[in-house]
């Protein structure tokens, strides 16, 4: 079993695939692993049309919305 700092947690979400590829490079500037989920695959939604989740590992939630929240103000 995984321990809980290896949980990936949703951090943020985003309107559209570019959006959400825009917050994982902007994590990854800062060092932190990011990935997205929802966007197109294979020609079809694999989540929720019209949303796609940003996640990091657990460990590093804070930090990275810490960094999403100072790029929006």
């Amino acid at each position: 079993m995984a321990a809980q700092h290896d949980k990936l947690v949703t951090v943020t979400t985003a309107a559209n695939e570019l959006e959400g590829e825009l917050i994982v490079a902007l994590l990854k500037e800062h060092g932190i692993k990011a990935t997205s989920t929802g966007g197109l695959t294979a020609q079809f939604r694999a989540e929720a049309p019209g949303v796609v989740e940003v996640l990091v590992m657990q460990d590093q939630l804070a930090a990275a919305s810490s960094i999403i929240a100072e790029q929006n103000n």
